[in-house]
């Protein structure tokens, strides 16, 4: 957990920064497209929401409820303080967040790649488990398999992933269907190695 640590230190130091640059952030398509899958006024999670700009705002701006978790409690007091409508922002990590609600989505848009990577496989079963049946995940990941350390802001954080067959591999196990891929995506200033949309099958 040293490495989550770090990363929840770091996040709290550079809150005021990341929340200038999201405030004027725009809302990149991948989310655009995952919103018009979801049933109107659903309800959707948002794993490492941040400050909730843009992505939360945006959803409730469209009448959908979001539950955002982040374990960055200064983060989290921005979310908060925004009132963002049909909203709850709770400081969590992914690992300990309980809820008996079911989503209708589920976005973890540039979250996932903080995870320790010997727990990295434990993510998309929990995320299935969420996740009402014929519904949604966005997110963003890394195509190979790594694990380092970066700066942002200039102070540290820990990276990880799992390579994108083993993701692909474990999501079609549980039970998800590859809506699409981008690789290498671009949109203005923005760039992710790889985004996935994926379904979560009904099961007979």
């Amino acid at each position: 957990m040293e490495n989550a640590s770090i990363n929840k230190k770091s996040y709290n130091k550079i809150v005021d920064d990341w929340a200038k640059i999201r405030n004027n952030s725009a809302v990149n398509k991948p989310i655009i497209d995952f919103l018009e899958k979801i049933k109107p006024n659903g309800d959707i999670l948002d794993i490492g929401c941040g400050s909730g700009n843009p992505i939360a705002k945006y959803f409730s701006e469209n009448n959908y409820s979001i539950i955002g978790i982040d374990f960055s409690e200064k983060m989290i007091e921005i979310a908060k303080s925004q009132e963002i409508k049909n909203s709850q922002f709770i400081v969590s990590d992914f690992f300990d967040f309980e809820t008996d609600k079911k989503f209708d989505g589920i976005v973890a848009w540039d979250s996932l790649f903080h995870f320790p990577k010997e727990r990295q496989k434990e993510l998309y079963s929990k995320i299935y488990d969420l996740l009402l049946p014929n519904s949604y995940f966005l997110f963003t990941h890394g195509k190979k398999e790594d694990e380092h350390m970066d700066k942002m802001f200039g102070e540290p954080f820990y990276y990880s992933c799992l390579s994108r067959n083993s993701v692909l591999e474990l999501m079609t196990d549980l039970g998800f269907e590859l809506e699409y891929e981008i690789e290498n995506f671009v949109e203005e200033n923005t760039t992710r190695d790889w985004v996935v949309l994926a379904k979560k099958i009904s099961k007979t």
